[in-house]
């Protein structure tokens, strides 16, 4: 399928490996021009002559750690040189640290908001003008199945995620007369560094054998599998593209089919 975004131009965050760099290799695959950051400059850099050497299509990046007001505003500074406006942002952040309610102290907790909802919120309001005069967007970002049911042992992501799903609703309701779209996706089990990490932490956790552990696990998952990152990446692409513009306000659920509820 067409997703008819050929030259439009595209930022993906944490881009460098797992299911941002999967994402801007599909947006590249349909034309789109890009723009990656990562805090790893060797894994950024690679990912984008990757890219680049398989799609053809102009690939720029510049390192950022999302979490620092100063390196966003480099970021934003660098996009404005190199792409002048920008047509999409897919919003991605690595998860915070694996810790209970009660054990997360207040310093976690301000590390996360600027992680994962500051991040968003001030990418968007250097953004947001662009795609208001030119009446077309897109906006999506990375959350969780946490923001549909809570994670036990994932506090931070739990809140943060939530609080960033309710701000793009919102969003998305003041947006949607610009020919903006505002969507979250969610993912499961991804086959990804990340959620290698999360499940040895979980697997130390419950006592039980590698084997033992993964088979439970993935009787959760109908597919009875991890996704792969293009998979997920795919259905990023298809929520930036002109056939999706009638859908907005939404989180769609990347998962096999773990999330059995009807709402």
């Amino acid at each position: 399928m067409d997703l008819k975004i050929e030259g439009k131009k595209a930022l993906i965050c944490a881009a460098s490996k797992g299911l941002g760099k999967a994402t801007a290799m599909c947006l590249a695959e349909e034309g789109a021009e890009l723009m990656l950051c990562a805090r790893d400059l060797d894994s950024l850099k690679s990912a984008a002559e990757e890219i680049r050497a398989v799609t053809k299509r102009p690939v720029h990046f510049k390192e950022c750690d999302l979490t620092n007001e100063g390196s966003r505003a480099e970021l934003i500074q660098a996009v404005e040189k190199s792409m002048g406006s920008i047509d999409i942002v897919v919003h991605n952040t690595g998860g915070p640290a694996p810790t209970s309610a009660e054990e997360t102290q207040l310093q976690q907790w301000k590390e996360g908001y600027e992680r994962l909802f500051a991040s968003v919120a001030h990418l968007n309001q250097a953004f947001i003008p662009g795609m208001k005069k030119n009446r077309w967007g897109r906006i999506v970002a990375v959350t969780s199945l946490s923001v549909l049911e809570p994670i036990p042992g994932l506090a931070v992501s739990n809140a943060m995620r939530s609080a960033v799903t309710a701000m793009l609703k919102t969003l998305a309701d003041e947006l949607a007369p610009f020919n903006i779209t505002v969507n979250c996706v969610a993912p499961g089990l991804i086959n990804t560094d990340r959620s290698k990490s999360l499940l040895e932490t979980r697997l130390e956790k419950s006592g039980q054998s590698r084997e033992q552990f993964m088979g439970d696990y993935l009787k959760s998952i109908p597919a009875k599998r991890l996704g792969e990152p293009d998979e997920f990446g795919s259905a990023v692409a298809f929520l930036c593209s002109e056939q999706a513009a009638y859908i907005t306000g939404s989180t769609l659920s990347v998962d096999g089919g773990k999330r059995r509820a009807t709402y």
